[in-house]
Order: structure tokens, then sequence, then C-alpha cells
């Protein structure tokens, strides 16, 4: 199994039930812009969790995430 795909599968489980993501791969919208992540558990770690899955930082996810809303 894809560690990553169970670390996006995860996120949205939590998310579903309420509770806060581990891996800040689900966002609540966009506002001005700016793609806004659902609440997210210890955020001073999650990179460290995101590497261990094999996904990319954060900051970089959020970055490719705000791509798709720009306008050509």
């Amino acid at each position: 199994m894809n560690r990553g795909h169970l670390a996006y599968l995860t996120d949205r489980v939590r998310v579903n039930e309420g509770r806060e993501q581990v891996f800040g791969t689900q966002m609540g919208g966009v506002e001005d812009g700016v793609p806004v992540p659902r609440p997210i558990e210890d955020r001073q770690g999650l990179d460290e969790r995101r590497a261990e899955v094999g996904l990319e930082p954060f900051d970089g996810y959020v970055r490719r995430f705000a791509k798709r809303f720009e306008e050509p």
C-alpha cells in the first residue's frame, strides 16, 4: 500500500469524524487565493510526519494546491 495514499485517507476520515487531521492533506477552502487547511494536530511535527509517508513539505503542498485556483 502507498503510505501517502493512506495519509490522505487517514486525514479524510478524521476530518469527517470532526477530528484534527494528522498529515495536513485536507483543505477547508480558499480565501483570497490562499488555501485554508482543516485543523491539524501537532502542527510542529507536521513536515516530519509528511516526510515519513513520502509527502512533500506542507508549504510546498499549499503552494501547489493554490495554483489550482489561479486565474489563467
